[in-house]
């Protein structure tokens, strides 16, 4: 284990039931970063962090939402006018449709920047510095001021982050504007995005910084054994989601519809995991489109662990996600790590988890009749044994926490990281428009 100091900022972890995925990458990062201090952006003081074993700083958290915010944010806005690249972003947005939700985008920008530089000031008076890497776990503006902090104290310390979905993705901002975006990504060291297809949005975007750009994909433990295979019975769905307008949820209960009307001798048991404001439109509207044919479970919320243990004593035929949106979901992951085959849309990097016929993948703008002929192919259990095969070895080829995330502790550490181990990836099978196969490169 190299002498490594680093500063990791969230968004909430430990707190709250959010970036599940971190606690797997800390139990393999930490053998190689000696010493891991975590920041969260935000806490609420009347909950209870998750155990974790690196020491919390909530200095920036206290500083950013504490008692004197106002005035705090008031100066932090001013001294940003001097301090940050902002008139490019000003002049885009006075040509762009939502002025208004886009200007409070950037003065949020500057506001956090300038924050987050001031806390580092603040570390550094205080004898706390001295960090050898600075890693935001999301693409955010307090990058902003963490590289001019460190360039304006002549720090050799590295400024790296990752990049999902909801950070990444200018278009899914309310008003498709991401402040201070352009000089975030000139002055970040390097970017390591979740999957291809956010690496590839970046290279589009910023076709000139290319270099700083990287993979480095999520993973999932192995857990040690694999879910067992309905025999008979239901055709066994299951979903796992927040309940929210991109997830489509209400597009699912429609393709189960379809699937029942087209095959009478068939019965359906779905099961989804996961809540949220649209929980309740979702369970009406599945008692009203779903017959007694249908069996719909709602499990709520449920931690990563409970979830596998639901993989381990539950059988299921497959996973279904028929998002609109998606950065790379982890719920896949989750559900390949078990031998769970995938019917998911063609969005995000949905696509590089369905590799070597783990899987079909259907268009981003599917209808209800194509997810329901795409579900439709596991009605037959002899040859989905395959699927369920392809799905785990692809898991652990691709998106196995011990390798993925040895290889990024070695990142942070500034040693060598090993290649990347595994086959070329391969697509799934996709339904063609005239519903045959055909290969997505």
């Amino acid at each position: 284990m190299t002498t490594t100091k680093m500063l990791m900022v969230t968004s909430l972890y430990p707190y709250g039931n959010g970036e599940t995925f971190i606690t797997a990458e800390l139990e393999h990062v930490e053998r190689h970063v000696s010493h891991i201090e975590i920041v969260p952006g935000f806490y609420s003081r009347d909950t209870t962090p998750r155990p974790a074993r690196h020491p919390l700083n909530l200095a920036y958290a206290d500083g950013r939402w504490g008692a004197l915010r106002v005035p705090r944010m008031l100066a932090a806005l001013l001294t940003s006018l001097f301090k940050y690249r902002w008139l490019s972003d000003f002049k885009l947005i006075l040509k762009r449709r939502g002025k208004l939700a886009n200007f409070k985008e950037l003065v949020r920008a500057l506001y956090r920047a300038s924050m987050f530089e001031r806390f580092l000031k603040q570390q550094a008076r205080e004898g706390k510095a001295g960090y050898d890497v600075i890693y935001f776990y999301w693409l955010v503006p307090e990058i902003l001021g963490a590289a001019r902090f460190c360039k304006r104290s002549s720090s050799r310390t590295r400024v790296i982050c990752r990049a999902h979905r909801g950070d990444l993705y200018e278009e899914v901002k309310p008003a498709g504007y991401a402040g201070l975006r352009r000089e975030i990504v000139a002055e970040v060291e390097e970017i390591y995005c979740i999957s291809e297809h956010g690496k590839h949005y970046l290279e589009q975007h910023y076709a000139h910084l290319a270099a700083k750009f990287h993979l480095a994909r999520l993973g999932v433990n192995d857990p040690g054994y694999l879910n067992r295979q309905p025999g008979e019975g239901p055709l066994s769905i299951v979903s796992c989601s927040f309940v929210i307008a991109s997830k489509r949820l209400h597009l699912l209960v429609d393709a189960i519809a379809q699937l029942l009307a087209a095959d009478p001798t068939l019965q359906v048991r779905w099961t989804h995991v996961g809540n949220g404001p649209l929980l309740e439109a979702v369970q009406s509207h599945a008692a009203s489109r779903l017959g007694p044919r249908a069996q719909a479970l709602f499990k709520g919320y449920l931690t990563q662990a409970e979830l596998m243990d639901l993989y381990r004593e539950d059988s299921f035929d497959l996973i279904v996600n028929v998002s609109d949106s998606e950065g790379i979901p982890v719920s896949l992951m989750e559900a390949a790590s078990v031998g769970i085959p995938i019917v998911a849309t063609d969005v995000g990097g949905s696509a590089e988890i369905i590799g070597g016929n783990s899987g079909v993948l259907v268009p981003a703008d599917a209808d209800a009749a194509t997810i329901a002929a795409a579900i439709a192919r596991f009605k037959d259990r002899g040859a989905a044994a395959a699927w369920r095969r392809a799905a785990r070895r692809f898991w652990d080829e691709r998106f196995n926490a011990s390798v993925n995330y040895d290889r990024f502790g070695r990142i942070l550490a500034g040693l060598p990281s090993p290649p990347p181990t595994g086959k070329p990836e391969a697509a799934g099978v996709a339904l063609a428009e005239q519903g045959g196969d055909r290969v997505v490169g």
